[in-house]
């Protein structure tokens, strides 16, 4: 599977914090991964939530494991869903399911288009 992988982007922020009451994002940091990136299906696409429905969104494969958009990730310890470019777009990490059977452990993600 590796074959098909390409090297993309990762925008990692560090966990923000409050600084006198002031949140305060945490510092970017890219990442370079290996990826297999593919357009979403009609079928996936209704998997997503409402809101996210009508931008552009990606599946991609890949050995290495991102941070997801998570409510509950985010109020806990301040980490921020990963950012992926591609084509020159940033797009946010909304999902990640892991393959972990032993055989081709992956990651399968889905990313959907970040408003400018």
């Amino acid at each position: 599977m590796s074959r098909f992988r390409k090297p993309y982007t990762i925008i990692r922020r560090a966990p923000g914090q409050y600084v006198h009451g002031i949140w305060q994002e945490g510092a970017a940091q890219e990442i370079v991964i290996e990826a297999s990136v593919q357009p979403l299906n009609e079928q996936e696409v209704q998997t997503l939530p409402e809101g996210k429905r009508s931008g552009k969104a990606f599946k991609l494969f890949t050995g290495t494991e991102l941070y997801e958009a998570d409510q509950e990730t985010e109020s806990q310890d301040g980490r921020s869903a990963d950012h992926i470019v591609i084509g020159g777009k940033a797009y946010e990490i909304l999902r990640v399911l892991p393959y972990q059977a032993g055989l081709i452990n992956h990651y399968k993600c889905y990313a959907v288009e970040v408003p400018e």
